[in-house]
């Protein structure tokens, strides 16, 4: 924990705030520092997607293009090898590809 301090931008008046880091974790799509919903949302049939911003929904949806996906490094080590079972699925790849297009409309 950390005190700042706050200014109002309308009275001015000043005041220190206490404001500290908290990893949350869960099925949520929350941000795992703040506890903040995610904007980047989309219920599937298989599961919940959820991206922290652009960047992050532009790999996932490379991922669900992706012809071939390859294992490279360390196991456990990537982004993708602990993505939930549901988006490693063959099955569920033209699902993952829908979703990530939808979600990058609504991001534009």
């Amino acid at each position: 924990m950390r005190t700042l301090a706050g200014t109002c931008a309308q009275c001015g008046r000043s005041s220190d705030v206490t404001v500290g880091v908290m990893r949350v974790r869960g099925a949520e799509a929350l941000d795992p520092h703040f506890g903040l919903p995610l904007l980047l949302v989309e219920k599937t049939a298989a599961g919940l997607l959820w991206a922290y911003n652009p960047a992050h929904l532009q790999a996932l949806h490379d991922y669900a293009v992706a012809p071939l996906r390859e294992r490279a490094g360390v196991a456990n080590g990537s982004m993708f090898s602990r993505l939930p079972q549901w988006m490693k699925l063959a099955r569920n790849r033209v699902l993952l590809q829908k979703a990530t297009a939808r979600l990058m409309a609504r991001a534009r």
